[in-house]
């Protein structure tokens, strides 16, 4: 029995790791998508604050019924439908159809957009309503309820288009886990009535874009990190702590129930701890990577070659962590969008770490110990010697050397 639950718990580490590093692995995309898939298997999952994605959202409405694919692009569509129109910002509206993701949302942040748009927030609010307004019903939305309730503004206002715009607003979860007593209950009407309004929601297209062709439509990345004014930042729209629905709390608990609460809470707690550890290290190998190839982010200079090995080594984790920690993430700079492994150009041996640190030792053993030199001469330095680091690397390398900076040096005889 004890060899038989030592099995189990080491199978249970084991899968768990599996989890933890396809988390790591995945890009924002998957990672949201992932997300939402656990948040629809988890009620205690509050999913009003978090990012709604359209890969598995929507199902429950049989969306491939609704999909027939063209080969105009949406693009073109909506060119064609800006022509005629006496509105000033066709240009603008024109460029968020190239931010919208392959269902018609969009996923960015208003600051991102306008940012890369090069325009303040009225002009977007401005561009994203004139979009809403043209067809197919539903583009530009940020969330698959905001999509529907822009569908359904268009239809001649009834008693049951009213319903089904409360249903949709406040009932949509529980709608969507076929909870149909518990949207009777919050509504006041009848679970007959409830699945009645249920057909006009089926009438709806949760993915307005999915009908139009994708060829010539641009892919706008979602980055993890963000550089403003040399100073790294995680992206806000993805990482959210995730928020437990307090009300199955409060549930009178049985020992069943009991049992089926601790167990979501388990995953809801795993979960964060995964999205943690991505987050820290995504953001670890940012702060690095800034202040290692500050010459490509400050000036016009390209990266320096550097080994994934010698980050995992700084940074205190295997290499393959780091191999899965930079795979399809990306960095919103001054710059633009840049992948994280495109920051990492393969050096050899020669550019390692261990390798500058050597040049630095001998750097300062062959000072003039009577007159040290700082950590910005050490640097001058070894840029002359065709190694471009900061002044703070220098320190930091210095000080792992276990070597005094120059103030200290100076008493140490040879």
């Amino acid at each position: 029995m004890k060899l038989e639950l030592k099995h189990s718990q080491k199978h249970q580490i084991y899968q768990k790791q599996i989890e933890k590093n396809q988390i790591l692995q995945m890009d924002v995309q998957q990672l949201l998508a992932h997300i939402e898939k656990i948040s629809f298997e988890n009620p205690l999952i509050d999913t009003d604050e978090m990012i709604e994605t359209s890969s598995d959202v929507g199902k429950e409405f049989d969306i491939d019924s609704l999909s027939r694919k063209t080969e105009q692009t949406l693009k073109e569509v909506i060119h064609w439908q800006l022509i005629n129109k006496d509105i000033h910002n066709k240009e603008l509206v024109e460029s968020l159809v190239d931010l919208l993701d392959d269902n018609g949302y969009l996923r960015l942040s208003i600051n991102d957009i306008c940012t890369y748009l090069k325009c303040d927030e009225k002009e977007y609010l401005e561009a994203k309503d004139t979009l809403s307004k043209l067809d197919p019903p539903g583009l530009g939305a940020n969330t698959l309820k905001e999509c529907l309730l822009l569908q359904l503004e268009r239809l001649k206002e009834t008693e049951d288009i009213h319903l089904t715009k409360i249903l949709v607003d406040e009932c949509l979860e529980d709608l969507s886990k076929s909870h149909y007593h518990a949207v009777s209950k919050k509504l006041g009407i009848s679970q007959n009535k409830v699945r009645e309004l249920l057909q006009i929601i089926l009438t709806l297209n949760p993915r307005p874009a999915s009908n139009y062709s994708s060829s010539l439509e641009v892919n706008y990345p979602v980055p993890d990190i963000i550089i403003k004014d040399g100073i790294v930042q995680l992206n806000p729209v993805i990482y959210k702590d995730i928020n437990i629905n307090t009300n199955y709390l409060s549930l009178d608990e049985n020992k069943e129930t009991k049992k089926y609460i601790e167990s979501k809470l388990r995953q809801v707690s795993w979960l964060q701890q995964c999205l943690n550890q991505r987050k820290n290290l995504i953001y670890d190998i940012a702060v690095f990577l800034l202040d290692y190839q500050q010459d490509f982010f400050m000036n016009q200079g390209s990266c320096h070659p550097l080994l994934q090995k010698d980050i995992a080594m700084l940074l205190g984790v295997h290499e393959s962590t780091i191999s899965r920690a930079i795979k399809d993430k990306y960095i919103y700079c001054d710059k633009g969008f840049i992948l994280l492994s495109d920051l990492i150009p393969k050096g050899t041996e020669d550019n390692s770490v261990d390798s500058i640190k050597e040049t630095i030792k001998e750097v300062i053993d062959n000072e003039d110990k009577n007159k040290p030199l700082s950590d910005q001469k050490i640097t001058n330095l070894l840029k002359d010697k065709g190694i471009e680091i900061s002044r703070r690397t220098v320190a930091k390398y210095r000080s792992e050397l276990n070597i005094p900076d120059a103030s200290g040096r100076k008493h140490v005889k040879k």
